[in-house]
């Protein structure tokens, strides 16, 4: 590859140097979209119309979003800020075994469905003023100070100005999938990447020990929702720290910016458990880290295979995980070798980086005819980020972004919640590093507008299918709960654990739900139908999912399937009524 700027190891100059290509490429938006809060406030207009048009806001990317909302609607209900969801059968059942909600808990005299209030609490306003959809504005201004953090970094990484890492972050990355979900992911991600923003000011000396502290605190902010924060403290602090320490041979910078920092974390969580005291007069946060800890590295088989499938996890459906993963590292590499192969100037090594890339679009292409779904690795659905962890070790002035990168996975992968590696995107716990590496994937493709914009259309394209899959999901969910709820039971029993919890927008405490997920557990969800004069229920299982004749003095009647999820996924809703 002769006469390209990857044959050999870059200088930070080089680096660091605007290169025509970008700067033409910078001059082509107009004037008025080079302004920064012009360009975040298009953003911002760009998911609030994407949401509009295409997403149902009573249907969320998961699980956890349908706990928030139903805590939302019972704050509104219960007055200011307590998110005490209530248990209607709570005589019968304390200890909540049958509780409607999965992950529910009893905290004090209150029953709490969400690990973080912060978001919650910033949400409640807005939700006051329109209800579900309002309060997706919060996860929205995170994407956007994602998109703006990115440029901040692009810019000290040899990015030119950043406007381009700005649209490709918020548009092209992860980020723009969670932007339309009301989840914490991006405001979580937000203030992390603005810490590492801080922290590579603090090591390169454009900053001092305040810098230090502000990244603390930004990053301690960040753990109050994102748990993993504090593993992207601890290791984009100490690197910084070993790497001072190496360059000046004293301890006394890297001792002053490691403490100054870690008390500034240390700040914001004193604050959270202040806060925490304050609503449930217990720390809800700091147990969740706690149980999080005392589960790491527990069945390390089970982690090693989800650290597989947050890394390189396509979401085919029907293929082995050991199959799938190789397939997804495979297009990892293609993606990563055909944008080297297209920044050469010899017409062969182009061909063949145009042939790689395009590989790697049809296997997108083959995973999303299957149908929508989630794309769980993070290499995955952020191929920019493949061309980071591939390419970015060749130009000095990315090495330390992307060591940090790197070096947090392993530890995210040991301290995440176990069971979630699935149904996520883009791997939602290494966010972060999937964002690093897309900003150093970027800047090294920054003078090669032929290969960046290959990566960019693969890039768009899994994207793409990322926001179809929320649209899909959202709306399918949101109307298969109405299509149950117009059917007037008197009661409502979901063998499907995570089923009403999904529809947590529609929760309300005088609705007789229950969750029973074995046969012990529908006893005894029966036994509390009868026992509060309950004369029909509804029995919502799998399709599949065989229903008794009889239960508990009540006879089963017809049987309903209602799309959910997905229009090909269906629940059988089966009436029983009492003899």
């Amino acid at each position: 590859m002769t006469g390209t700027a990857l044959d050999a190891p870059p200088t930070a100059d080089s680096v660091l140097e605007a290169p025509p290509v970008a700067a033409s490429a910078s001059s082509i938006a107009p004037r008025w979209l080079r302004n920064p809060f012009v360009a975040a406030l298009v953003l911002l207009t760009i998911y609030l119309g994407t949401s509009l048009a295409f997403n149902d806001a009573r249907g969320t990317l998961g699980t956890d979003t349908g706990g928030k909302l139903a805590t939302l609607h019972m704050m509104e209900r219960n007055g200011g800020l307590d998110p005490d969801l209530g248990y209607w059968a709570q005589s019968r059942d304390p200890q909540g075994v049958l509780q409607p909600l999965h992950y529910t808990y009893r905290v004090g005299d209150k029953w709490v469905n969400v690990t973080t209030l912060p978001m919650l609490d910033a949400a409640s306003p807005l939700y006051l003023v329109g209800g579900d959809r309002a309060v997706q504005l919060l996860p929205m201004l995170g994407a956007v100070l994602c998109a703006l953090a990115a440029a901040a970094l692009a810019r000290r990484l040899g990015g030119g100005d950043g406007r381009a890492v700005f649209w490709i972050v918020g548009l092209a990355t992860p980020v723009a999938i969670y932007a339309l979900d009301f989840w914490e992911h991006t405001v979580g991600l937000a203030l992390m990447l603005w810490g590492a923003v801080l922290v590579l000011d603090v090591l390169e000396r454009r900053a001092g020990w305040r810098a230090a502290l502000g990244a603390g605190a930004l990053f301690g902010l960040a753990a109050t929702m994102r748990t993993e924060a504090l593993v992207y403290l601890v290791v984009s602090v100490g690197l910084a720290c070993l790497v001072m320490l190496v360059r000046e041979r004293t301890l006394v910078r890297p001792v002053l910016v490691g403490v100054s920092s870690l008390f500034g974390a240390g700040t914001m969580l004193v604050l959270n458990r202040l806060l925490e005291q304050a609503t449930l007069g217990t720390d809800l946060r700091g147990a969740r880290v706690a149980g999080t800890a005392t589960g790491t590295g527990g069945d390390m088989a089970t982690r090693v295979k989800e650290a597989f499938t947050t890394t390189v996890g396509l979401g085919f459906s029907g293929m082995r995980p050991s199959t799938e993963w190789i397939v997804g590292g495979a297009v990892a590499v293609m993606v990563a070798a055909g944008a080297w192969l297209l920044t050469s100037r010899d017409r062969r090594r182009v061909a063949a980086g145009t042939v790689l890339v395009v590989l790697a679009g049809v296997v997108y292409l083959d995973r999303f005819s299957q149908g929508v779904g989630f794309v769980p690795g993070l290499l995955a659905a952020s191929p920019l980020a493949a061309v980071g962890i591939v390419l970015a070790w060749r130009a000095r002035p990315l090495r330390f972004p992307v060591a940090v990168a790197v070096a947090a996975l392993p530890i995210a992968w040991l301290s995440q919640f176990s069971g979630g590696a699935d149904p996520q995107w883009g791997g939602r716990y290494v966010l972060m590093s999937g964002t690093l590496l897309a900003v150093a994937g970027y800047v090294v493709l920054r003078d090669h507008r032929r290969a960046l914009v290959s990566v960019l259309v693969v890039a768009g394209l899994v994207t793409a299918g990322g926001v179809a899959w929320l649209s899909v999901r959202s709306h399918t969910v949101a109307d298969g709960m109405e299509t149950i709820l117009a059917r007037h039971d008197e009661m409502l029993i979901s063998r499907q654990t995570h089923m009403l919890r999904e529809a947590g927008a529609f929760y309300d405490v005088d609705r007789k739900w229950l969750t029973a997920t074995d046969g012990t557990e529908l006893r005894d969800a029966v036994a509390i139908a009868r026992e509060f004069g309950v004369r029909e229920f509804a029995l919502i299982g799998g399709a599949d999912q065989p229903a008794p004749a009889s239960i508990g003095g009540y006879e089963r009647g017809g049987r309903q399937l209602v799309p959910f999820i997905r229009p090909d996924v269906k629940l059988g809703v089966v009436t029983y009524r009492l003899r």
